[in-house]
């Protein structure tokens, strides 16, 4: 196994497994992939639509971008938010060679066990909550999932989807705008 020199607190802890893969170093890859793959497999699911099999595929191609690009990688961003850059455009040129169906969040909201009644209501409610959030525009909803189910700040999803910082939060505001319209409709009707 590949052994990471110590970085102070404030570093990026991947930082030196991106430069260990940049000279080559395969078990510096498996041991970024160790730390992040689950998180990248989650966030191209949501991206493609729930289709694990495509994400699965793509995952694969993130992981070869990232031992292609490893040797140039700057350091402007964390190792994470990079490989999440890598991830939206390669989920982007995925959705472009295919059209999916609509996302499914998946079961991400985690549940107390407080008996089969209280299950079944927050099962209803997570349901409820991942209907409106198909209903929004696709900027927004991706922004909302960046910072909420993949907890990126502002800055980072604004690395990982190419805007500004300022617009992330106004997107991330209109969204819960509009889900919380879209959830007081649901309950009248």
């Amino acid at each position: 196994m590949t052994e990471v020199p110590q970085t102070s607190p404030l570093a990026d802890p991947d930082l030196p497994l991106i430069q260990a893969i940049g000279t080559g170093d395969k078990a510096a890859l498996s041991a970024l992939y160790e730390r992040h793959g689950h998180a990248i497999l989650a966030y191209l699911i949501g991206q493609l639509s729930g289709d694990r099999q495509l994400a699965e595929e793509v995952l694969q191609d993130v992981l070869l971008a990232v031992w292609q690009g490893a040797g140039s990688f700057r350091g402007e961003s964390k190792v994470r938010t990079w490989m999440l850059s890598i991830a939206r455009y390669q989920a982007l040129n995925a959705r472009r060679r295919r059209k999916p169906t609509p996302a499914e969040l998946g079961e991400y909201i985690p549940s107390d066990d407080d008996g089969p009644q209280r299950v079944q209501e927050k099962h209803d409610q997570q349901a409820t909550v991942r209907a409106a959030m198909r209903e929004l525009p696709e900027e927004q909803k991706e922004a909302l999932e960046l910072i909420f189910y993949h907890d990126l700040s502002g800055p980072e999803a604004a690395d990982v989807l190419g805007i500004a910082p300022g617009t992330v939060k106004s997107r991330v505001h209109r969204a819960k705008n509009t889900l919380r319209g879209l959830l007081k409709r649901q309950e009248v009707d």
